[in-house]
Formats: structure tokens, C-alpha cells, sequence
């Protein structure tokens, strides 16, 4: 958070200085080599005088709704790699074996190029990755509400549920905690994943919602 404060910092510096800062603090007590080392997605936005500055790393979004329309930002890169296991993952039933065991293979296929050129970057231990991210900035007056979203979060969109606009509504009307429950009552009407196929629930779903109106 201090690294984003500083307006002397771009968004990934500012990014990259963290992950450095973090992985200072656990070098005595982790194996940072460790591939199942703890990582994170990012978003991030940041106001900065007149202007708006975004950051985003790996699989969450970032919508603006701005003067010309709804502007969805995503860092779609895991979704490119290691087909074949995402495909065996989520063409089984949720909650079974075969489930979890496709999985199990995915996860470990994501391991072997998570943070490698041609893969996809996550806050880990590697400061390098925060020159993968995407970033920009835009004017403040162009934008009247942001929305920053976890894959779980941006689940009725991947699922042609709603559109991005609809769920920037549904955050200005009902709050996170609205479009979160409308994700889950989705899932829940398709217990096994086969009308929506997908490898794992939205249980840690996050969301955040902005007006600058």
C-alpha cells in the first residue's frame, strides 16, 4: 500500500517493489523455490490527480465504466495455457473423483509455467512478474464507476449470465455482497457443472465497487 501511495512509482514498480518487500520478509523461514509457493492475483487502481491509474495481473478483471462505454480489462493468460488439463477439468462433474483428480493435473501443469515467458505471472516471490502486468492510466473525469473482480466475481459474465454493464448495476444496486450471492444461485442451480462448466467454486469470489460520480 505505501509502494501505491507513492506517486513517484509507476504501477508496476510500485508492484514489483512490494513483492520484492514481501519475500524479504520470508526469505529466513520459506522455501521461496518452493513452485507451491503462495501467489496472488492483482488489481489495483490508483488515484493520482487528475488521472486514474490501473494495474492488473493474472485472472481478475478490472471494469470502467466510462463516458464511451464499459471498458473490461483482463489478464487472460492462464486461460491460454495447459488446454488439455483445463478441458479434462472442467468436462467432469463437480465433486467427484475424476473431478478432483483433473484438477489435481491442472494445477500442477500451471505450476511448470506460472512466472515463465510463454506461461502466465502472479505475485509470488518474483518481482519480475510486475513487469507482465497490464496497466494504464486514463483521464478521471472519463470514468463514472470501477468494478475490480476475481474470476469468481466475473463468473456471470464468463457464463453469458449478464453482461458487464448488468453486473456494474448489480454492484451499484445490491454491493459486492448482491453480485456475489447472484454467482453462487447460478452455481447452485447446477450443482455438477455441466450447464456452466467450471474446475472450482466461487467460494473466494471478491469484488470491489467505485462511483466517482
Amino acid at each position: 500500500m505505501a509502494n501505491l501511495a507513492d506517486d513517484d512509482l509507476d504501477m508496476r514498480s510500485a508492484l514489483a517493489a512490494s513483492i520484492d518487500a514481501t519475500a524479504r520478509i520470508h526469505v529466513s523461514t520459506c522455501d521461496l523455490g518452493n513452485p507451491g509457493t503462495p501467489s496472488a492475483t492483482v488489481l489495483a487502481l490508483r488515484e493520482r490527480g487528475e488521472s486514474l491509474d490501473w494495474l492488473v495481473l493474472a485472472d481478475s478483471t478490472l471494469l470502467l465504466d466510462c463516458t464511451e462505454g464499459i471498458k473490461a480489462i483482463s489478464d487472460d493468460r492462464v486461460a491460454q495455457v495447459n488446454q488439455a488439463q483445463h478441458e479434462a477439468a472442467i468436462s467432469s462433474d463437480t465433486d467427484t473423483e475424476e473431478h478432483e483428480k483433473n484438477v489435481s493435473l491442472l494445477v500442477e501443469a500451471q505450476r511448470l509455467v506460472r512466472n515463465t515467458p510463454g506461461g502466465y505471472w502472479v505475485a509470488g516471490t518474483n518481482p519480475e512478474a510486475a513487469a507482465e502486468a497490464l496497466s494504464g492510466s486514463m483521464s478521471k473525469v472519463l470514468v463514472k464507476r470501477a468494478a475490480l473482480l476475481s474470476d469468481g466475481a466475473a463468473r456471470l459474465q464468463e457464463f453469458d449470465v449478464a453482461s458487464w454493464r448488468s453486473i456494474m448495476d448489480t454492484l451499484e444496486s445490491s454491493g459486492p455482497r448482491g453480485l456475489i450471492s447472484a454467482v453462487r444461485d447460478v452455481e447452485d442451480s447446477d450443482p455438477k457443472g455441466r450447464r456452466w462448466p467450471r474446475y472450482k467454486k466461487s467460494d473466494d469470489a471478491t469484488a470491489v465497487y467505485l462511483s466517482f460520480g
